[in-house]
C-alpha cells in the first residue's frame, strides 16, 4: 500500500490493522520459541533452572530477548513466559507458581492475592534480594483527538487531565471518550484512572467517584482493537505511546496532547513472587533475569516494542518527533482504592455490597428556591429530597445479588430508628420495593437516636456478613440534635463499635455530615480510634452528596 493510500485511512482502522499484524508477530514468535526449545537447543538443553514469568503481551518481545540472553552458558536460565493481561493476569499467579510477574503497570500489584509477591516495603530483605518494585520500561498515555476538540481541553482548567474530565462532565460539551477496558490492560486502567486521579488530586476522592460515573457516561471503551483511537469529531482516545510510534508515519488531522497538569504513565513492574524469594537458587536466576533488562541487546527490544527505559528517551521511529515530549509530573500508582474506584465504575460486579443505608434529617425547608435548615448542603433541593436522589442512585447501580437496606433515624422509636425496608438480596422486586421505600423517607424532630443507629446498625451487617461483597453502614445525617458534640455519649458509641468489631467479619463505617464541618471533624477524630474502617466527611452542597452516594457505590473504602 503506497503512503498516500495508508494516510487517507483512520488512525484507527490503521491501528487496527497494525494490531492483527503485532498479534499474528507474537503467536508466530511465541510458537518458535517453544519449539526450538522442545527440540532441545544446545544453548538452553542444559540449564538447571527454569523461570515461570507471567508478563503483559505488549513486553513479550523484551521478555523473549532478555530468555536469550540468559540460555547460554554454564551457569544458564530458561524462561517459560506465559502472556496474559489485566485482571485475567492476576489469576494466573498461583496457578501457575510463577516466579514473577511483569505487568504493563505497577498498580496490578494490589489484586494479587494476599501474600503472593515480595513485598516492597522498603526495609523488606526480600525486596532488597529481588529488585521487587523495580521499573523496567514505561510509556506515557497521549490523548489522542481533533484540533477543535483539543483546543478545548488545552483552554480548560489545568489544560489537561483535570480540563478532560471537566468537559467529559459536561453533558453539552460534545466531548466523549474512547478508552481500553480498564480490568483488561495497563493502557484502561492507567488511562481511565488518570480521570480519576485529576479530579481527586484537586477535590478529593468523593469527587473523584463521582467524576468517574460521569465519564463512564460519556465514553466507548474498546475491548478489541490494539488502541483506544478516536473515529468521529469530539472523541478523545486515551493510547499509549507504545502503541502510537509505529503508525505515526501514516497518521494525519489528529493533535496529541500529553496532559499539561500531569503524565499519566504506565509502569512495566518487576514483582517477584515470595515463594521464589524464598529459595536461593530462584533467587540466583531472579537476579540475572532482572539483569538482563539493562543489557544493550533487551535495551534494543524495548526500543523496538515502542517502550522507554526509566528515564530514558522516546524510543526512534519514523514521525515520532510528532508526538509532545512530556514535560508534568508524573501521576502516582494507583492504589488499591483508586484501582477499586475505576473497577466498580466500569464493571457492575465490582459494585456489589452488602449496604444498609440510614438517613438522619431534621427540620424542614421552603423547597425551590428557599433556605436549607442550618447547616444543609446548600442547594434549591430541600436536603430530605437531595438524599432521596443519592438513594435512588444507589438503588440503580448496585448489581443483582448485592444486599440493601433503608433505615430512618426516628427519635421515640425504640433504638431510635425504623426500618423501612429490612436488609434483603437485590433483585427486580426488592429494587423497587427499596425505591418505594425511599420515597417514604421524611424528616423529623432534632432528637436522640444517631448514635444507637450507628451501633445498631454496625451489628446488623456484621451479624449479616457476606465474604463475597463489601459489607458497609452508610449514615448521612444533618446532627441537628447535635451528638457529636456529647463526647461522653460519643465515647459509649465509640466503645460499644469496639466490643461489636470482628477481624473475620469486618464492616466499613461511612458517615456523611450535612453542612456542619465542626461536627464531622468530632466524629472522625473519635471514630478514628476504631481503626481502619471507617469514614467520616462532610458535604457542603447536592453535588457532595451524590459523590458520597456514588463513592459508597464504589466501595466504600478509605485512605
Amino acid at each position: 500500500m503506497g503512503r498516500h493510500q495508508a494516510g487517507s485511512r483512520s488512525v484507527g482502522a490503521i491501528l487496527r490493522v497494525v494490531g492483527l499484524v503485532l498479534a499474528v508477530g507474537l503467536v508466530a514468535g511465541a510458537g518458535w520459541y517453544a519449539l526450538h526449545r522442545e527440540n532441545g537447543s544446545q544453548d538452553g538443553a542444559s540449564c538447571a533452572t527454569t523461570l515461570r514469568v507471567i508478563t503483559a503481551s505488549s513486553f513479550t518481545t523484551v521478555v523473549s530477548a532478555a530468555g536469550r540472553e540468559l540460555r547460554t552458558g554454564p551457569d544458564c536460565v530458561l524462561l517459560d513466559v506465559t502472556t496474559a493481561d489485566g485482571r485475567p493476569a492476576a489469576g494466573q499467579l498461583s496457578q501457575l507458581s510463577a516466579d514473577v510477574w511483569i505487568p504493563d503497570d505497577a498498580a496490578w500489584a494490589t489484586i494479587a492475592p494476599p501474600g503472593l509477591l515480595v513485598a516492597t516495603d522498603k526495609d523488606n530483605p526480600a525486596k532488597r534480594d529481588t529488585g521487587a518494585g523495580e521499573t523496567l520500561a514505561t510509556s506515557p498515555i497521549y490523548m489522542v483527538t481533533d484540533g477543535p476538540t483539543a483546543n478545548k481541553i488545552k483552554a480548560g482548567e489545568g489544560g489537561g487531565w483535570l480540563s478532560l474530565a471537566g468537559l467529559l462532565d459536561n453533558k453539552n460539551s460534545g466531548v466523549r471518550l474512547v478508552v481500553r477496558d480498564p480490568s483488561l490492560s495497563g493502557d484502561g486502567l492507567v488511562a481511565a484512572g488518570a480521570v480519576g486521579e485529576a479530579v481527586w488530586l484537586k477535590q478529593g476522592m468523593d469527587a473523584s467517584s463521582l467524576a468517574l460515573n460521569s465519564t463512564l457516561a460519556a465514553t466507548r471503551t474498546v475491548n478489541h482493537d490494539l488502541a483506544a483511537t478516536p473515529d468521529v469529531a469530539g472523541e478523545v482516545g486515551l493510547v499509549p505511546e507504545y502503541a502510537l510510534l509505529p503508525i505515526m508515519n501514516l497518521a494525519q488531522n489528529r493533535t496529541y496532547l500529553a496532559g499539561a497538569d500531569n503524565t499519566a504513565l504506565m509502569r512495566y513492574t518487576w514483582l517477584p513472587s515470595a515463594s521464589a524469594a524464598r529459595d536461593p537458587e530462584r533467587v540466583a536466576a531472579l537476579q540475572k533475569l532482572l539483569a538482563a533488562f539493562k543489557s544493550a541487546a533487551v535495551r534494543d527490544a524495548m526500543n523496538v516494542a515502542g517502550l522507554r527505559a526509566p528515564g530514558g528517551p522516546r524510543p526512534k521511529f519514523e514521525g515520532g518527533d510528532t508526538l509532545p515530549e512530556p514535560t508534568a509530573k508524573p501521576f502516582d500508582v494507583l492504589q488499591a482504592h483508586h484501582v477499586q474506584h475505576v473497577f466498580a465504575t466500569w464493571d457492575p460486579e465490582d459494585r456489589r455490597s452488602n449496604l444498609l443505608i440510614a438517613v438522619d434529617i431534621a427540620g424542614a425547608t421552603t423547597g425551590s428556591g428557599g433556605s436549607t435548615p442550618s447547616g444543609g448542603p446548600a442547594g434549591k433541593q430541600p436536603p430530605i429530597e437531595v438524599l432521596k436522589a443519592g438513594c435512588r442512585v444507589v438503588g440503580d447501580l448496585m448489581p443483582v445479588g448485592s444486599r440493601l437496606g433503608l433505615w430512618e433515624i426516628s427519635p421515640g422509636q425504640p433504638g431510635g430508628y425504623r426500618k423501612l425496608l429490612p436488609t434483603d438480596r437485590l433483585d427486580d422486586t426488592s429494587r423497587a420495593a427499596f425505591t418505594r421505600s425511599v420515597s417514604t423517607l421524611t424528616t423529623h424532630k432534632a432528637g436522640a437516636g444517631l448514635l444507637d443507629t450507628i451501633v445498631a446498625g454496625y451489628q446488623s451487617v456484621r451479624d449479616d456478613w457476606h465474604d463475597d461483597m463489601f459489607n458497609q453502614v452508610f449514615i448521612l445525617t444533618d446532627d441537628a440534635n447535635k451528638d457529636s458534640a456529647n463526647a461522653q455519649a460519643v465515647a459509649t458509641m465509640v466503645q460499644k463499635l469496639k466490643d461489636l468489631q470482628d477481624e473475620e467479619r469486618p464492616v466499613t463505617i461511612s458517615i456523611v455530615v450535612l453542612g456542619k464541618k465542626d461536627a464531622a471533624d468530632r466524629l472522625k477524630a473519635a471514630l478514628a480510634t476504631l481503626g481502619a474502617g471507617t469514614y467520616v466527611d462532610n458535604a457542603q452542597s447536592a453535588e457532595d452528596v451524590q459523590a458520597a452516594f456514588i463513592h459508597v457505590v464504589a466501595g466504600g473504602l478509605h485512605e
